[in-house]
């Protein structure tokens, strides 16, 4: 019975701290979403994703789902996070060639440096790195003052 009360109380902790850890960043204006022109075939998680236009969203710090610009193709990334973010950062989609194929791998941004929970890297692998560019989001402004 005690072990439920801590579980209870773990989890209402770690809802505050990620509250806490979350709400700072995304008050502060990054961009949420991203379009990168990816110009080889690669796979994420066994799927093969053809080269082209991809847009990714950030639906929460390790949450992102990636998009083909035909909208035909999407998945959902999971991350954990390798590195805290430099001053400045470009973003980069993060791919690992291995054996003359490309794999999905991470994501750089300002966010920090993520790694794709599904990926394993490997000692000789070799990185490839493709832009991603921000998009902004267009929010509603009001209209002139009456």
């Amino acid at each position: 019975m005690k072990q439920h009360g801590s579980r209870q109380w773990l989890g209402i902790v770690s809802y505050f701290v990620v509250a806490l850890v979350c709400g700072p960043a995304s008050a502060q204006g990054h961009p949420r979403s991203g379009t990168s022109d990816v110009p080889f075939d690669f796979y994420i998680a066994g799927n093969k994703m053809p080269a082209g236009q991809y847009t990714l969203d950030i639906v929460a710090p390790t949450y992102v789902t990636i998009r083909s610009k035909d909208g035909k193709l999407q998945q959902d990334l999971y991350f954990f996070q390798t590195a805290s973010p430099g001053k400045n950062p470009e973003s980069k989609l993060l791919f690992s060639l291995r054996d003359g194929t490309y794999y999905f791998s991470g994501i750089s941004s300002w966010l920090g440096k993520s790694q794709l929970t599904s990926f394993t890297p490997h000692p000789g692998d070799q990185i490839k790195e493709v832009p991603l560019v921000p998009v902004e989001k267009d929010v509603a402004k009001p209209a002139g003052s009456l």
